[in-house]
């Protein structure tokens, strides 16, 4: 396929040309606790193409591909007539050959459609406890091909075996609903998803006990953020304001981003890594043929990086990062996030909780928005601290505030690093979900 796909472009006249093609299969599983919603195989393949000439840029997508060639034609003559209304231009990098696969100990292609029902049954069975009014369990998994060509002589083969399962239960006692959910994904095999059965309880369990739990009273706290919601906030609130097309000509965004700003305490480091294995944003080469990079989005406390395509990085004039992803062949590449990340401080936990003293435990990620640099977060549970100790579960906590005066009101960061990998996913300009990770350790922050 990659010589086939090679020999397409080798004889295009443009300035530069690359060329994406992808075979996908899977199978997707809805059970809930009414029974079986959607038992379906996943196949599509396709590609596109884009051709930059004379500064004019444009795309092409096809599906079967005996239209490659019309494809290639199409974008081409798309190109030299945008080339006469504005000009663009991407960074150049070296021609790359690679081929990677992401590993795996059980095939989840090998696995019966009747054996993934069973798994499904079994945790559905699991999560409808007393007080559970509705439960879903959700399965997918797929073995997506993708191949890499372009102008400056890159051929990339990647190949990725996915499997994620997630769990929902609502609790319901009169007009009081809760909610409790997990979910995994990760790009392992069907080991990764086969013995979580305690997982479903605990989510059942949970539904349940905040039916019970106390509402928090709104105010200012000084809280601890558990690694999910301190993943979800390097993302949310932080991630999408360091995509550089998010802020090229926005002056105002600039200014606010602006290299070299002093962004928290000294300690704080805010990490873009697509090279992080297993893990869903896990980006060896992305959709533009450039290789994954360690960014250091904030580094001690000062912002220090973005995330860039080619076509930002030679607007802004900055260092390509490997950020350039498509959520499929159906799509151009844009700025995207791969796996974001607060890295770890050396506080270790239990100091956190004693620094603390009395507030609020916050955990996981319910919902929430982001407008610029304010934020509202919804987190699904949370513990009263009293004296440095958890005491009493609480329910409804929403997070509010400007990011930057909370990046400033860190008071300590854990030495606990995780990385989360969901089948949650971001979605951006009509492409969702994308699959990022995200994560970070135990963080303090006051007034809140």
């Amino acid at each position: 396929m990659i010589d086939f796909l090679k020999n397409s472009i080798s004889d295009l006249k443009a300035d530069f040309c690359d060329l994406r093609f992808e075979e996908t299969h899977g199978t997707s599983i809805v059970i809930s606790n009414e029974g079986i919603e959607e038992v379906a195989s996943k196949d599509s393949k396709g590609g596109i193409v884009r051709v930059l000439d004379k500064g004019g840029m444009a795309y092409s997508s096809f599906n079967m591909i005996d239209d490659l060639k019309n494809a290639i034609l199409s974008a081409q003559k798309s190109a030299k007539l945008l080339s006469t209304r504005s000009k663009v231009d991407l960074t150049r990098f070296q021609a790359i050959k690679d081929k990677i696969a992401t590993k795996y100990m059980i095939d989840p292609l090998s696995i019966s459609l009747d054996e993934k029902v069973k798994l499904c049954q079994e945790y559905i069975n699991l999560l409808k406890a007393k007080s559970i009014q509705s439960a879903r369990v959700r399965y997918l998994d797929y073995r997506k091909k993708k191949y890499y060509v372009n102008s400056e002589g890159s051929e990339i083969e990647l190949e990725f075996t996915y499997v994620g399962i997630s769990f929902v239960a609502y609790a319901v006692d009169g007009t009081n609903v809760q909610k409790a959910a997990e979910s995994i994904a990760l790009y392992k095999g069907f080991e990764a998803v086969s013995d979580l059965h305690s997982k479903a309880e605990e989510v059942s369990k949970r539904a349940v006990d905040l039916l019970s739990a106390e509402q928090v009273v709104g105010g200012r706290y000084n809280v601890i953020i558990d690694p999910k919601l301190t993943g979800v906030f390097a993302h949310e609130a932080f991630g999408h304001l360091s995509e550089a097309d998010h802020i090229y000509g926005n002056q105002r965004l600039m200014e606010t981003m602006r290299i070299g700003r002093k962004f928290g305490v000294e300690q704080l480091n805010i990490i873009d890594d697509g090279s992080i294995e297993e893990v869903v944003g896990y980006t060896p080469y992305d959709d533009e043929g450039i290789p994954a990079q360690r960014t250091y989005l904030v580094k001690n406390g000062i912002l220090n990086a973005r995330l860039h395509s080619r076509l930002t990085s030679k607007a802004m004039n900055e260092p390509l990062s490997g950020n350039a992803r498509a959520l499929s062949y159906e799509f151009p590449p844009l700025v995207r996030m791969t796996n974001t990340f607060i890295d770890n401080g050396d506080t270790p936990v239990e100091e956190l909780f004693e620094k603390l003293g009395n507030g609020i435990y916050v955990v996981d990620f319910l919902g929430g928005q982001t407008n610029l640099e304010m934020f509202t977060f919804s987190a699904a549970y949370g513990y009263k601290v009293e004296n440095g100790k958890i005491t009493k579960l609480l329910r409804d906590i929403t997070l509010t505030g400007n990011v930057f005066e909370t990046l400033n009101n860190i008071v300590a960061i854990g030495n606990d690093l995780r990385i989360h990998s969901t089948m949650g996913g971001c979605g951006k300009g009509g492409q969702s979900p994308l699959p990022v990770g995200d994560g970070g350790p135990h963080i303090l922050v006051k007034d809140v």
